[in-house]
């Protein structure tokens, strides 16, 4: 790649001294870009001029051999100075990137750029090296005169192409990050180990990187505060979301590992491959930025100019970022990792939805969980919804009872794991209570008001999972014929059964518990639901943490989540045909018509597992 600079007269690239005194950098990429030392921290820098070597740190960033020099030997005044860094870098790091002159340079010496706060202007502008970004209040900087043009450098890195002439890792200064990747060696995700303070030693394996695990103990519990009683007290916000998986444990619902690229990534970002390149490095640090600043103030929506003041990137590398923090951004709230949920007073549309003419009109069959939350998304990206819902009330299997003075769930009740379920994250935006449940203490009562006696609790669970493991084994065999959930595990109960004494009237009760509970789990009866199939969703990550129930009920959830949406009630969809033009018209039992350009039956993957058995 080629990156070419027209030359000012008076500027840093201009050319003074003459061209037959300068060195070029012997980079392909900076042919035609004058290199100049951003160090110039020797007596003899060659500043502009001469040096009989340029290293290159990117396009637009050298420092010349001088300089070099007089932090690398021993012998020089700078060397001290070095010394203590690497000490420093070395006892923090994971040696992911290793000490170098180059990182010294980078981590010390590389100035940062900030944007102008003049309304109008936005200029980028050089600080002094000397000064750190922490030091800066960035929304009060002001160019000392808003005319003056911004450097030739500032063009050359909004390029997209520019990150391909980088040739160091970038990494944060100061980041919100820190806090929230404690598990991790800070150089492995993107944050500068000279900065990073850690209690742990990284030789006591407590710190990986990679995914890496260590023997150091996790920095979120799940284990309810208080055992002795069956509700726990409200879950904290570390309790119902974090955005990274943790090094020790498995992968997790909704999360991101800081330092892997994900394949819908790779799929929406042109240039992005599953190598590391300095291109996927910046990536994920605007991803890991936007992700913490989502976990601190999951309530408010985040705009790109609000974002940016938290890339703390020295170099051409922060410019470059905050040209692609609007996409990255725009990517991850489309695919609801952040701006989501309840958001008041967001913007409706979002802010960087355009062309609201060709979106789309979406009609959506069934005012569910599902429905409702694909509505309500779709709507926020200015697509015009409507949903059509069959009965007198949204909720589907939600819908709770408030006669006997405090909510009763008579459908969907629990939160399964509230760690980055978004039942908990739209919880705590809507002010909503959550109720951890201890896990430890979780009593059964017959329907004639009675505990059920522990021992046959166990004996029966004991049946009940017996069967499923070999249902587990009968789905491998070669021979395996699919058919109805309710049809194979009678068979295997039957087979079971024969080892052991007969069930007695309450045993019976109890294991018809336990098939109710999957019932309600896959929702659908077990005659409607695979044998084959049952499970696939465990394929996919589960949320973690805590089970927990909302004190006001699932349904406070879905009424507020609605209150904005289109929703037509008593309207059963009889057909639905293609027009001509290929739009979907929709008839319902009473003959009116519903045409839209897309049509979205919304349904549990459960009840849609159904149809094949």
């Amino acid at each position: 790649m080629s990156i070419t600079v027209r030359k000012r007269r008076g500027s840093a690239l201009s050319n003074s001294p003459s061209d037959k005194d300068r060195k070029c950098c012997d980079r392909k990429c900076c042919d035609t870009v004058p290199p100049y030392c951003f160090v110039q921290a020797s007596e003899r820098c060659a500043k502009t001029g001469y040096t009989s070597r340029w290293y290159h740190l990117s396009v637009g960033q050298h420092y010349c051999n001088e300089c070099f020099e007089h932090f690398y030997r021993k012998n020089k005044p700078g060397y001290p100075s070095y010394a203590r860094w690497c000490a420093r870098w070395e006892r923090e790091s994971g040696d992911i990137v290793s000490t170098s002159p180059k990182a010294f340079f980078v981590d010390l010496h590389l100035p940062f750029w900030v944007r102008c706060g003049q309304l109008g202007c936005g200029k980028w502008r050089k600080l002094p090296a000397n000064i750190d970004l922490c030091h800066v209040r960035q929304d009060i900087v002001k160019c000392l005169n808003c005319d003056l043009p911004e450097e030739e450098l500032v063009a050359l890195s909004k390029d997209p192409e520019w990150s391909s002439t980088i040739s160091y890792t970038p990494l944060l200064r100061h980041s919100p990050l820190t806090s929230l990747l404690r598990e991790y060696f800070p150089d492995g995700v993107g944050i500068s180990p000279s900065v990073a303070t850690h209690s742990l030693a990284k030789n006591t394996g407590t710190l990986t990187s990679s995914g890496t695990s260590g023997p150091g103990p996790s920095s979120i519990s799940y284990t309810p505060s208080s055992p002795a009683i069956s509700l726990s007290p409200d879950l904290s916000m570390e309790d119902i979301l974090h955005p990274f998986n943790h090094p020790q444990e498995g992968p997790r619902a909704r999360a991101f590992t800081p330092d892997v690229l994900e394949e819908e990534e790779i799929k929406s970002v042109p240039g992005l491959s599953g190598s590391q390149t300095p291109m996927a490095d910046l990536y994920m640090i605007i991803r890991n930025v936007l992700l913490a600043l989502w976990y601190s103030k999951c309530t408010e929506y985040l705009y790109p100019s609000s974002c940016q003041s938290s890339l703390s990137l020295r170099g051409l590398a922060r410019i470059w970022c905050a040209e692609q923090l609007p996409h990255v951004l725009h990517l991850l709230t489309k695919l609801a990792y952040l701006n989501c949920g309840y958001l008041p007073s967001a913007p409706r549309p979002f802010h960087f939805i355009s062309n609201l003419d060709k979106k789309s009109t979406v009609l959506i069959i069934g005012a569910g969980t599902a429905g409702i939350a694909a509505a309500h998304h779709l709507s926020n990206f200015g697509h015009r919804v409507k949903i059509l819902e069959a009965n007198s009330r949204i909720g589907g299997r939600v819908m709770d009872d408030f006669s006997m003075g405090s909510c009763v769930g008579l459908g969907a009740m629990f939160i399964t794991g509230v760690c980055n379920n978004p039942f908990a994250l739209l919880s705590h935006q809507m002010d909503l209570h959550l109720r951890g449940i201890d896990e430890d203490r979780c009593d059964l009562i017959s329907e004639f008001g009675s505990h059920v006696v522990k021992e046959m609790d166990i004996k029966v669970e004991k049946h009940f999972n017996d069967t499923l493991d070999h249902l587990s084994e009968w789905r491998s065999t070669e021979d395996m014929v699919d058919e109805s959930l309710e049809t194979k595990l009678g068979q295997l109960h039957k087979d079971i059964l024969v080892e052991q004494t007969p069930y007695s009237e309450e045993e019976w009760r109890l294991l018809d518990f336990h098939y109710s509970n999957l019932e309600f789990a896959c929702g659908a009866t077990l005659d409607k639901i695979s044998a084959v199939h049952w499970d696939h969703n465990d394929t996919f990550y589960q949320f973690s943490g805590s089970h927990a129930l909302i004190s006001e009920g699932f349904s406070a959830v879905l009424t507020k989540l609605s209150s904005s949406l289109d929703v037509e009630l008593h309207t059963v969809v009889a057909s639905v045909q293609t027009l001509e033009d290929g739009q979907m018209c929709l008839v319902d039992s009473k003959g009116r018509e519903w045409v839209a350009n897309k049509r979205q039956e919304a349904k549990s993957h459960q009840q849609l597992r159904g149809r094949t058995c």
